[in-house]
């Protein structure tokens, strides 16, 4: 999702005033939700931990004001939901219900896993999984795949799947396989000045020699007191050294503007890069994200999972200065999909995140690494990820922020 240009480098401004408005209907969306939030969140740490051996999955249900939680031992579940209370005494559990499903996640990952693995190529002329989910009621795992390649893959790829899983004396999960499109790798907001926040333009080299790569920048953060960014995976390679644009606001013409930092560390797994400004206290980064009108932007003051259901905003760059925004109202429509992506340099790279779809605009090639975020009130927003990919431009892909932070060992920046 990076957008990608043959330049040469050349040489530009920033300013600003933090915002003292947000949107009505956002406001009034996040009023309503931040009970659910607060459950889901709670209910999927427990998930994630003590209780793997019987959560499936979760949806939260924004217009019937209830999280549905799919697992496979319900009396179990009543342990893992009292877990979550203790934990969190403010969370209303008269809103969850309980649903049986067939397989737990961590039986459900392990069989995408399993997918990834078994269908894994280097070239993006082999490629022909696409994506792989859990059901979002836990009743298996659905496959997308490139249509003349599903017979295939229902003969050869399902069957040496389900061995695997028997040798490794784990559930056969079934496997759903349908046709799909190929997952494409996806400010105050032209800054150019220090300290930079989620949503500047980046630009630097790319992954594809001679090239140059225009991405976003995202989830502001820590490593050993220093000041960093993080931006999409794909954008650019290792040691690479990035900048501001350097031309008129939103002309994008692909000329450098003042050096900002260079990549320090990379994961494909979670499409993320770091990139460290070598300054310190909120010197060289802020946690803020960029928003609307131009020229206001709000603190990011934590970081959660998302879950089924739930609704996003992203600030990618590109979308802003091409006219739609900040792109909100972004459903997630499954919690946990592994995808494959070309980068520009034709490698094949397997990453895990979230799938969102929008009724209308979400997403365009340019707002890679911007941060996908939740509205939690007129002042703060709370980190979920980075964009990283796309279908189209009303179907998001993102990694997400608790995974990405911990990858790294790295801490949200406190400075806004």
């Amino acid at each position: 999702m990076a957008l990608i240009l043959t330049s040469a480098p050349s040489a530009s401004a920033k300013g600003g005033t933090q915002a003292t408005a947000t949107s009505p209907a956002l406001l009034a969306q996040a009023k309503r939700l931040k009970p659910l939030n607060a459950i889901a969140n709670a209910v999927g740490a427990q998930g994630r931990a003590a209780y793997a051996d019987t959560y499936s999955n979760m949806y939260v249900d924004e217009a019937h004001g209830r999280v549905i939680v799919y697992v496979t031992d319900v009396s179990r579940a009543q342990r893992m939901l009292a877990a979550a209370k203790h934990a969190h005494r403010d969370i209303d559990l008269g809103r969850v219900r309980v649903v049986k499903a067939k397989y737990t996640k961590k039986a459900l990952d392990a069989t995408i896993a399993q997918v990834m693995t078994a269908s894994k190529v280097k070239r993006a002329a082999d490629l022909t999984v696409y994506s792989a989910a859990a059901a979002p009621d836990g009743s298996g795992v659905q496959v997308t795949a490139k249509t003349s390649a599903i017979p295939e893959l229902r003969a050869s790829l399902v069957p040496h799947v389900h061995a695997m899983a028997a040798r490794s004396v784990a559930p056969s999960v079934p496997i759903t396989i349908t046709p799909g499109t190929p997952v494409k790798a996806a400010t105050w907001r032209w800054n150019d000045n220090y300290p930079w926040i989620g949503g500047d333009v980046i630009l630097g080299p790319s992954w594809k020699s001679g090239y140059l790569a225009q991405c976003t920048t995202g989830i502001s953060a820590e490593l050993n007191g220093d000041d960093v960014l993080i931006t999409a995976g794909h954008c650019f390679p290792q040691n690479a050294h990035t900048y501001g644009e350097g031309d008129a606001v939103g002309t994008w013409g692909y000329n450098y503007g003042n050096y900002f930092a260079d990549v320090i560390a990379t994961s494909d797994q979670w499409d993320a890069e770091v990139v460290d400004t070598g300054m310190l206290s909120g010197s060289g980064t802020n946690s803020d994200e960029a928003d609307q009108p131009q020229g206001k932007w709000y603190p990011v003051d934590s970081d959660a999972y998302s879950y089924n259901g739930q609704s996003v905003c992203q600030d990618g760059a590109r979308s802003y200065y091409d006219g739609h925004g900040v792109p909100c109202g972004i459903k997630v429509v499954n919690e946990d999909i592994t995808y494959n992506t070309t980068w520009e340099d034709g490698s094949v790279h397997t990453t895990r995140g979230v799938k969102g779809q929008s009724s209308g605009w979400a997403v365009e090639q340019g707002d890679s690494g911007g941060l996908v975020f939740s509205v939690e009130n007129s002042t703060y927003r709370q980190a979920r990820g980075e964009v990283s990919a796309m279908d189209n431009n009303s179907t998001l892909y993102w990694t997400e922020a608790p995974d990405i932070l911990s990858y790294f060992r790295l801490q949200l920046n406190p400075h806004q």
